[in-house]
This record gives C-alpha cells, structure tokens and sequence, in this order.
C-alpha cells in the first residue's frame, strides 16, 4: 500500500486532491490484488483512470497554461503517454480477458505513474508556481 505524504502535495489544492484519489484507487486495487481478486477489479481500475486522466490532466493542463510553463510540451506528451498506456491496457483485456499478466502490468504503470510522475514531473509544476509567486 502507498501511503500519501504530505510531500507528494504540489501546492496546488485541486491537482493535490486528485492525487491523493488515484492513491486511494491504486491502493484499493493493491489490496484486491494482495486478496487475489486483481484481475476482478482491473475493469473498475481502468474504468476510473479513463475518467480520472480526462478531468485531472485537463485540470494540470489549464494550470500550465494560464502560468506559461516552460515545460508544458513534455508534460503534455507524458500525459499523452500516459493515456495510451491505459488505452492498451484497456484493449488487451478487452480481447484477451483480465489475465494476471495484466494485472500486473496495470499495478506496475500505477504505482510507477505515482511515484514517477508525481512526486517529479507534477512536484516541477509547484516549484515553478512558487519560484514565480504564481500560488
């Protein structure tokens, strides 16, 4: 399980809250897996990241743009990245069936998406806003 830490916070309350959502999906779908009823719930998993990735990168989007982030493009294309990870995986299970294979590919793009992403990528957009007294 990942426990949320006050340093994943960016200083951005909407962007901080859906981060600590998709911790608390990606440890509901940790403690499925450690029950072994993953491949149950990676249909909801994946159903929720679809939801989650068109509110919350729109949300980060908007913020870098309306503050002129410089790294925008590459953020952009990590969320585009991101999107088609998911688009697959979704496919895969969708012609092949949740497999444990899947599972686990799933629980590995979530918790590296979370420990990777964030606590860096999204982690630059704070400091950004910060340095330049933007939050």
């Amino acid at each position: 399980m990942i426990a949320w830490r006050e340093t994943y916070n960016i200083g951005v309350d909407t962007v901080d809250q859906q981060h600590q959502e998709l911790v608390v999906k990606l440890n509901e779908f940790l403690d499925a897996c450690i029950q072994q009823k993953g491949k149950e719930q990676i249909i909801e998993t994946l159903s929720f990241l679809k939801e989650y990735t068109v509110e919350h990168f729109k949300s980060e989007e908007e913020i870098m743009l309306k503050y002129d982030y410089p790294e925008y493009a590459d953020h952009k294309k990590d969320h585009d990245d991101f999107v088609a990870t998911v688009v697959e995986l979704e496919q895969n299970i969708l012609n092949q069936g949740a497999t444990i294979l899947s599972t686990l590919k799933l629980n590995r793009t979530l918790t590296d998406w979370l420990l990777t992403h964030i606590s860096k990528n999204d982690m630059k957009i704070g400091q950004y806003l910060r340095i330049n007294n933007l939050i």
